[in-house]
């Protein structure tokens, strides 16, 4: 197997296969890519009963239930057949107890969880040790035995002595080598000897396996990692590279040690590997590249540097060596929960081009996948002085993360894991051959973010746009659906959220969602994020606030657990610059000016409140005690006129009942509001009001074009699961045609105000068609069902085939 071979044993999942008519081993299996089974077909026929064990009929679209079971974990599911070799008996060239064929391969329903890694396998050989287990999946039911012929289809075993036999539910699984841990077959038939001291089976070599199932047209779930690397286009030039000699005592006898105890790998005690075998190690093991620079790196850096370079011209293997990565999670795991809760926020503000998906940030993956995610991004940092090479992202992100940034109650709260991280830094930095000042930049650039970011309350901005109805004013699907895009800002400006599609949403869904990105933001300070509604003025009364997620065991309403804002930029904007002027200098007297008191007297007429509004000109915060035919016109009035908050309450009850409730109110206004939210939901009859609050801080600007008018038509007959840029650019020209139509001058706005319309807020997300849950009980009791026996009737007439009987 080479100079380098794999560790064993190895940690391997057990298949079982199990008998419809009392849910017991009929066999095993073993895996395969891509959820897929490989077991014999005759252990496929045992399972449903068929009477025939080597029937070569196909059976149908049918499916067997199977189990799997790793260390701590043990699923079972469905499986569907979904390709059928047959046994077949009369090929030319067979002996009296032989057949060819006998495979199948079967499909799980549903992902399998991240333990349960098909094995890697090998040629068979003769003179290997291998193991087989019993269909149970027990770990103490296996059989050893050694390879004692093989001529590529068909594999003859020996059992030892001490050895358990070979026998019922073995067959169908795979044959372990005991030496590297990969498989090399699969068991399939015994043959009984009458008075024989030898016990011996025959299985299906890996060759046979192979061209059986690449005649099915399933080579894709037999590919090795080395296969077709010759043809990599950086073999030959890895292969120059590791052609030279090494200016160190050991050589590359040293270094590939050195690679190998790091992945994890065997090698032999002497010699040293081939250029060539290194350099298909370097295309196949993700991370035996790094490692093998960080062997070479202080003794001959130029060639660390040019491995380096061919490893980033041809996008190959991962960023961080096995050492580098293990010691990484574990510093990242090790941090004390001030500190890792800032983790998100740290990796939005150090890597604002690039889309984290909200799973990584928010715990839904653990520390060691968000890792893994960032390895593959590049780029998004500055050039490197001198022509080094830039500092990579997932470098960038660390620092920002062991960026100090203590509060006054804790300031010694986990400094020396913060510069346990700045020094794995430094190290990885001067492995990869970055230069210290890009480095020393990064890390001013992220202690200039660590200030800003303390003093700052994170928020989600939700821009949110309601499906239209179909021509004859009837809806689709019921409930009132919505497109969503989501962006977060952590102090460093709005980043989107994962990559954002154009798919309809219940209200349900769209709260879930939010929940689970606003999750990410929390600090463990006490700061609660802002949840802010980018609308425009048709949507300012939507009622996010009340929106929560079905599915939980909890309300988890929207509006109790964190504070929700509105915000219309359509509005603002059309004033031009004089309004945006105003509503600057308004935001920056919010505390000092008395808030506008807007009745239905100020309201009369849209010159009225004008006038009020001209006079007031810098107050930052109107309260609207309007009565609802006149609510609407005031709000968008106040807003077009570039007042930055404004308060008002969207439900039927004459006057603001919420008001009275306002403790403070040069206060935190959206947790003031947020509180009364939680009032509402303990006493609606002391609390009735439904408080809206419309929030625009000049100094947190949302995206560029969110909130603008759309034309839901033209979105709405777009294929979902666009990108926003591309569903942007297919109602581009439409949008342009009608803008001047919908944007009026800001008095035009304000003469026309009227109601809004009040989406459905009933919505339902329909249910998740989730998978069954894992079944972590014991396997049930074995009983075990037989694999074809050969009996011979004299083992002293081996060879005759006039006395071979066979017996099922």
């Amino acid at each position: 197997m080479g100079w380098f071979h794999t560790h064993g044993p190895a940690s391997r999942p057990a298949v079982s296969v199990l008998a419809g008519a009392d849910g017991e081993p009929a066999g095993s299996a073993v895996l395969l890519p891509g959820q897929h089974l490989l077991t014999c077909a005759h252990v496929v026929n045992s399972a449903l009963g068929r009477p025939d064990l080597l029937a070569p009929a196909h059976p149908g679209p049918v499916a067997v239930r199977v189990r799997i079971i790793a260390r701590e974990i043990t699923v079972e599911r469905e499986a569907e057949l979904t390709a059928w070799i047959p046994p077949r008996l009369d090929d030319g060239g067979l002996g009296g107890y032989e057949w060819n064929g006998d495979l199948a391969v079967l499909r799980v329903a549903g992902a399998l969880p991240p333990a349960f890694q098909p094995p890697p396998w090998h040629p068979m050989a003769k003179e290997q040790r291998v193991r087989a287990w019993h269909g149970s999946g027990e770990p103490g039911v296996f059989a050893d035995a050694e390879v004692t012929n093989c001529d590529g289809r068909f594999g003859y075993f020996d059992g030892g002595d001490r050895s358990l036999d070979i026998e019922q539910s073995y067959s169908g699984g795979p044959l372990w080598t005991n030496d590297e841990s990969v498989v090399v077959g699969l068991v399939t038939a015994k043959l009984a000897i009458h008075g024989g001291p030898v016990r011996r089976a025959w299985g299906i070599p890996w060759q046979r396996v192979r061209r059986e199932l690449d005649d099915k047209g399933l080579a894709h779930l037999t590919a090795a990692p080395e296969d077709g690397v010759r043809d990599h286009p950086a073999y030959w030039e890895l292969v120059t590279l590791l052609d030279r000699p090494l200016p160190t005592v050991g050589g590359w006898a040293r270094c590939g040690q050195a690679v190998a105890r790091q992945c994890g790998l065997g090698h032999h005690a002497d010699g040293a590997p081939s250029a060539e075998e290194l350099a298909r190690l370097l295309l196949t093991q993700e991370r035996a590249l790094p490692a093998l620079v960080e062997a070479v790196r202080f003794t001959a850096r130029d060639l660390a540097d040019e491995l380096l370079a061919v490893a980033r011209s041809h996008n190959l293997s991962r960023l961080l060596s096995p050492q580098e990565f293990k010691r990484l999670v574990a510093l990242l795991d090790a941090l004390p929960a001030p500190a890792a809760a800032r983790i998100p926020a740290a990796v939005r503000a150090a890597l604002p081009l690039a889309a984290v998906p909200a799973t990584l940030l928010n715990g839904g993956g653990s520390t060691a996948a968000l890792v893994e995610h960032l390895e593959t991004l590049h780029g998004d940092s500055p050039p490197a002085p001198r022509g080094g090479m830039a500092v990579p992202r997932l470098l960038r992100a660390v620092e920002y993360v062991a960026a100090p940034c203590f509060r006054a109650n804790e300031p010694s709260t986990g400094v020396d894991q913060l510069a346990a991280l700045r020094h794995w830094c430094a190290r990885v930095a001067d492995r990869l051959g970055v230069h210290g000042t890009a480095l020393r930049d990064r890390q001013a650039d992220a202690a200039d973010w660590a200030k800003k970011w303390q003093h700052t309350p994170p928020r989600v901005l939700v821009e949110l746009r309601a499906l239209p109805a179909r021509d004859d004013g009837a809806r689709d699907d019921g409930p009132e659906r919505y497109r969503m895009r989501l962006w977060c800002d952590d102090g460093s400006g709005p980043q989107p959220v994962s990559e954002q599609d154009q798919r309809p949403r219940a209200s349900g869904e769209v709260a879930r969602e939010i929940l689970a990105v606003v999750g990410s933001l929390r600090r463990g300070d006490g700061l609660l994020p802002v949840v802010e509604l980018i609308v425009d003025r048709d949507s300012l009364e939507l009622p996010l606030d009340d929106w929560e997620d079905p599915d939980q065991p909890l309300p988890r309403v929207l509006g109790a657990e964190y504070p929700v804002v509105v915000n219309c930029p359509e509005l603002r904007e059309r004033g031009g610059e004089g309004i945006l002027s105003d509503w600057r200098e308004r935001w920056r007297r919010l505390d000092s000016e008395e808030p506008l008191h807007i009745d239905d007297e100020a309201a009369e007429s849209t010159r009225a409140l004008y006038g009020l509004l001209m006079e007031r000109r810098f107050a930052g915060r109107a309260h609207i005690v309007a009565s609802r035919q006149r609510r609407s016109a005031a709000v968008q009035t106040c807003l077009a006129a570039g007042v930055p908050v404004v308060l008002w309450d969207r439900g039927d009850k004459p006057g603001s009942p919420v008001l009275d409730h306002l403790t403070d109110p040069r206060g935190h206004l959206p947790e003031q509001v947020r509180i009364y939210r939680t009032m509402a939901l303990q006493r609606p009859l002391t609390c009735p009001g439904r408080p809206v609050l419309a929030w625009a801080d000049p100094d947190l600007l949302p995206p560029e074009g969110a909130g603008r008018p759309v034309l839901g038509e033209d979105f709405d007959r777009l294929p979902t699961g666009l990108t926003v840029n591309e569903a942007s650019s297919a109602v581009a020209s439409s949008r342009m045609r009608d803008e001047s139509e919908h944007l009026l001058t800001v008095v035009q706005g304000i003469n026309s105000l009227g109601q809004p319309r009040l989406p459905n807020t009933n919505a339902t997300p329909p249910d998740a068609d989730a998978p069954p849950p894992p079944n972590t009980g014991p396997p049930l009791p074995n009983a075990g069902r037989p694999l074809p026996v050969l009996e011979l009737a004299d083992p002293t007439d081996f060879d005759d085939p006039e006395d071979e009987e066979f017996v099922w």
